[in-house]
């Protein structure tokens, strides 16, 4: 019996994606029976250290992806420096991480979660100088890269070569086009040098993915032509059932535009969550614009197609920041700024709707939402304005499932977001809450360093100079304070 060649695979927040590399792995083994892929989630490093540690003893290739906690860190990486695999893919991970990146003659080296100042220009200059998508320009490098190195002759920069064309397999995620990459590592370094390896079929970085479209679309221009295909036929198709009030053209009369982002990994995996939080909005009168990305590019998509289509509501399906996502920004403190500046331009506002993605459901409905999901979920995004977060669900096995009451939820303050965007102001209900603990000793209304009574003054001036209906209110800032703890002695229970 041939000795058995293994891989390992060590991924954070990425437990969905183990059913569709087993599926990979089974493509592989029609050809190259003796392969063997493990898989393992990052808290198996904590959990299972004894079976990382023996299986990565063994490995002949090692992926690693998106590995950023310290403690995982802190036992990986002198895993893999004892016993030193003869290839590792570091993707998306901290630096000590990153900088074991090796591919026979090609290596990272220390640090190497950078990209070197040359590279940082170049691919500036790809995305207009802009140093927020500098990750994009990156990724616009990389595919430019993997083609043009195709053509350039020598064992020199055949290393470098398989290592940027792994790297394109692993962004296009396809069972096809994963289990092309392992084939092609087994071809070029495991001893199979016959393996037909077939090249990465293209899929754009960001685009539509709707659950009734037989395709991706890459453009605005292309996904709006559909859908204008797609009501022409639903409503054709009513005409010709004979029913009531049908007409022959024109489409739904939705209430509202709403765009969700979601990651491309989770589409491009056959994941359904997106797709369902379609359906759920679209089912509450909403038009939704289903937009995947990586997630380094959710403001590009913000600043180049959203400002152009117009709309009413923003949902993320994938926490983190708004520029640079999981991968953050290559300049401290540049994320929150710019996604201040793009979305105080777009207008509307913006939630976060989400699964746990490193979360079981029943640990959340016992426990509620952990540490790092919260910190995902919550604190990144509310740096950018994000508000109303929803848990739509939770990790059920290596799926990421969906409650139908959450969906509901999500779809109502969606709705309701919209209604309100839509409603004059002099029409909207404003509560403005103030400090006032303890009660009954003074407190109405104050704060350290702060004048509360003036500063609801300057407010209540600006709400009426917008059009909300504001009614009479005391001029004076200690006549208002007087006016609102009399209002409480008022209203308290007797």
């Amino acid at each position: 019996m041939a000795k058995l060649i293994e891989f390992v695979m060590v991924l954070s927040m990425q437990r969905y994606s183990q059913d569709f590399f087993s599926q990979a792995e089974a493509e592989v083994r029609k050809e190259v029976p003796n392969f063997r892929l493990h898989i393992f989630e990052d808290a198996d490093v904590q959990r299972r250290t004894a079976d990382v540690d023996a299986a990565i003893s063994r490995c002949s290739c090692l992926f690693a992806s998106l590995i950023t906690i310290a403690d995982t860190t802190d036992l990986l990486v002198p895993m893999i420096q004892r016993y030193d695999p003869p290839i590792v893919f570091a993707f998306e991970s901290v630096p000590e991480v990153m900088g074991l990146t090796k591919v026979g003659g090609y290596a990272m080296g220390k640090g190497g979660g950078g990209m070197p100042k040359p590279v940082q220009n170049v691919a500036r200059l790809l995305v207009g100088n802009r140093e927020e998508d500098a990750y994009l320009g990156y990724v616009k490098l990389q595919k430019i890269t993997s083609k043009l190195v195709n053509f350039l002759p020598g064992k020199r920069l055949a290393d470098f070569r398989n290592w940027t064309n792994v790297g394109n397999y692993w962004n296009t995620r396809s069972i096809a086009n994963a289990a092309n990459m392992f084939k092609l590592i087994l071809r070029e370094y495991c001893g199979l040098p016959k393996l037909h390896v077939d090249p990465p079929v293209e899929i754009p970085n960001y685009g539509f993915a709707h659950p009734d479209a037989p395709k991706y679309f890459a453009k605005p221009e292309e996904f709006e032509k559909w859908e204008k295909e797609r009501f022409a036929a639903k409503s054709s198709a009513k005409v010709a059932k004979g029913a009531k009030g049908a007409k022959a053209s024109g489409p739904p009369e939705y209430i509202g535009t709403v765009a969700v982002l979601s990651f491309r990994a989770h589409i491009l995996t056959g994941t359904q969550y997106p797709h369902e939080v379609t359906r759920a909005l679209e089912a509450a009168g909403l038009r939704v614009l289903p937009i995947f990305v990586m997630g380094i590019e959710s403001h590009v998509v913000v600043r180049e197609w959203l400002m152009r289509m117009g709309v009413d509501l923003l949902i993320s399906t994938m926490g983190f920041p708004l520029v640079g996502g999981p991968a953050g920004s290559s300049k401290a403190g540049l994320t929150v700024s710019v996604a201040r500046d793009l979305l105080t331009k777009l207008d509307v506002p913006y939630m976060v709707a989400t699964p746990l993605f490193v979360q079981d459901e029943d640990n959340w409905r016992e426990h509620g939402v952990g540490p790092i999901q919260a910190t995902i979920m919550y604190a990144l995004p509310e740096m950018d304005g994000a508000v109303a977060p929803v848990v739509l669900g939770g990790m059920r096995g290596s799926e990421i499932g969906t409650v139908p009451d959450r969906l509901a939820r999500m779809s109502e303050i969606a709705r309701n977001f919209v209604r309100l965007r839509q409603t004059a102001n002099r029409d909207k209900k404003v509560a403005i809450v103030v400090y006032n603990y303890p009660p009954g000793q003074g407190n109405t209304a104050t704060a350290a360093l702060l004048d509360v009574p003036a500063s609801l003054i300057a407010l209540l001036d600006r709400m009426k100079a917008a059009g909300y209906t504001v009614g009479d209110f005391p001029r004076d800032p200690a006549q208002l304070a007087r006016c609102l703890d009399g209002s409480i002695r008022a209203d308290a229970p007797e």
